[in-house]
């Protein structure tokens, strides 16, 4: 199910040109990596406890690649957040100089720098001398996008903030306040995105930072913990087509036959 909904999203960017703003794009490469979490991640975690359920400790070692593959698609998702972000500050904040900052090329590189960065410190983590460089690196990712995106939305906020004022105080061109009407439309979606990201992820953030502070951490936390963090990659699809008819249409369409009425 997770797959196929983040699938239909991707097919719905790519077919519909209504659909293909760089926003838009930037959310379709974020629903590759929760399509990859339903491909790869969900099959693998509930293998792996339905062995541990009926004690067949032998076939349990193999399903042990949900941790790399959970680790470095939550990284990737992060990576992937920064980056729908800073295209939207970009828009909002320097509307002028967008289409300069913003290209096609840009974001092929900044996309495919994601996955790299991701699978290379998951690569790292196999081996026992470079664990901690690995370890740093996750972390280093998850800090640095909190504090990015925190700031990023602060600032987009008074900067929308200051754009209402100006279009109820001045008489704006009919074109200007279009286009800052879709743009406040695109922000409002990605803020609905983060913030289930955040609500998915925060358990697994707690109990990571438990593990460093050497807390005590129940061990019956640690699938829930697991089911939290997966649950992101079904509600992002459901955001989307929340927030976007024409997405909604492609998604959930309905396909209605005509009656055949008989030739006289």
């Amino acid at each position: 199910m997770v797959m196929l909904l983040n699938v239909l999203v991707i097919m719905a960017v790519i077919r519909r040109p209504m659909l293909q703003t760089n926003t838009n794009i930037l959310l379709a490469c974020l629903a590759v990596t929760d399509a990859m979490t339903g491909l790869t991640t969900q099959p693998l975690f509930i293998s792996w406890k339905t062995f541990q359920l009926i004690d067949l400790k032998n076939f349990i070692n193999p399903f042990r690649g949900v941790n790399f593959t959970m680790r470095a698609l939550t990284v990737c998702s992060c990576l992937h957040l920064m980056l729908v972000t800073c295209e939207r500050l970009i828009a909002i904040k320097f509307t002028m100089h967008y289409h300069e900052i913003v290209t096609k090329e840009k974001f092929k590189v900044a996309v495919i720098s994601c996955w790299v960065y991701s699978v290379t410190s998951e690569i790292l983590r196999r081996f026992n001398s470079t664990i901690m460089i690995a370890d740093l690196l996750v972390a280093l990712v998850l800090i640095c996008c909190i504090i990015f995106i925190t700031s990023a939305y602060l600032v987009l906020y008074v900067e929308t903030r200051r754009h209402q004022k100006m279009i109820k105080t001045q008489q704006l061109p009919q074109e200007e306040e279009e286009r800052f009407v879709k743009e406040s439309k695109a922000l409002k979606t990605t803020v609905y995105v983060i913030g289930a990201v955040v609500l998915c992820y925060l358990p697994m953030a707690f109990v990571l930072f438990s593990y460093a502070m050497k807390w005590q951490v129940s061990p019956f936390l640690k699938p829930f913990v697991r089911t939290f963090a997966m649950l992101n990659s079904f509600l992002n699809p459901l955001i989307y087509c929340w927030r976007q008819k024409e997405m909604r249409k492609f998604v959930f369409r309905i396909r209605t036959t005509q009656p055949v009425h008989p030739a006289n």
